[in-house]
């Protein structure tokens, strides 16, 4: 979403899916608990994305040379 919107010079944020919590021991992100993380999020978070993005254009927000 990020790369998308970088591309098309779009001023917006970046929609971050953050699954580690590192001020805690039991917070730190292992190769186990990422791969869950994305099976769990990983369609739905990119699904809000392109759901903020069409939301955008539809308000008619001029995007230029709008793709992805």
């Amino acid at each position: 979403i990020f790369i998308v919107g970088h591309y098309n010079v779009i001023a917006r944020g970046a929609l971050l899916l953050v699954s580690d919590v590192p001020l805690t021991p039991e917070g730190v992100k292992t190769e186990e608990s990422d791969l869950m993380v994305t099976q769990r999020w990983a369609d739905i978070h990119l699904k809000i994305g392109i759901d903020a993005m069409t939301e955008i254009g539809e308000k008619g927000e001029r995007i230029k040379h709008f793709k992805y």
